[in-house]
């Protein structure tokens, strides 16, 4: 026979008055992260939910309900960044794209890209052949090269921005290529 270990008491009168004093606090949050009302609800249960699997070992509830909020806020914003990015339909693109380019003129844009991308160092050349040429996302970029998950979007801006900076600057300024 299996013996159960009764539930603590649930703090429902604890969570309500914490709730009535940090209502202000957390409307502040929500406003200043400037999330929908419904997302608002539903992102406010989910940090409650968590508090409240967490409320023993929780020592400063307060604190811990609005660095929670906050982050978790945070967190929605990437992933809706994320799937504004990843959301859109190859297809309906493919649909709406311009005629390719002759092949001549395609392949003279891709010296020119290639030059350039050869004064770039290893790791900046290497992202950008991921991320663009193989057309990779940023967990295959990361298993690849063993980067940091959460630093592949940031590495990508970066060598996009040296790139952009490469092709901007005179051919008599230009770098050579880097060393690997």
């Amino acid at each position: 026979m299996m013996s159960t270990i009764p539930a603590p008491p649930i703090p429902l009168g604890e969570i309500e008055d914490l709730l009535r004093r940090l209502r202000p606090r957390l409307k502040h949050i929500l406003a200043s992260f400037r999330i929908p009302y419904a997302d608002a609800e539903d992102l406010l249960q989910d940090v409650l939910v968590a508090a409240f699997c967490k409320w023993d070992s929780i020592h400063n509830k307060d604190a811990w309900l609005v660095g929670a909020l906050r982050n978790t806020c945070a967190v929605y914003w990437k992933r809706q960044r994320r799937n504004r990015i990843d959301g859109v339909e190859i297809e309906m693109l493919e649909s709406l794209s311009e005629p390719l380019p002759p092949a001549q003129e395609r392949d003279e844009l891709r010296w020119d890209l290639d030059a350039a991308a050869g004064s770039l160092c290893r790791r900046h050349r290497t992202v950008l052949w991921l991320r663009f040429g193989l057309g990779l996302s940023t967990d295959e970029i990361a298993a690849r090269t063993g980067y940091n998950h959460s630093s592949i979007r940031k590495l990508t801006c970066r060598s996009v921005a040296r790139l952009q900076r490469e092709l901007n600057c005179p051919p008599a300024r230009r770098a050579g290529p880097k060393p690997a």
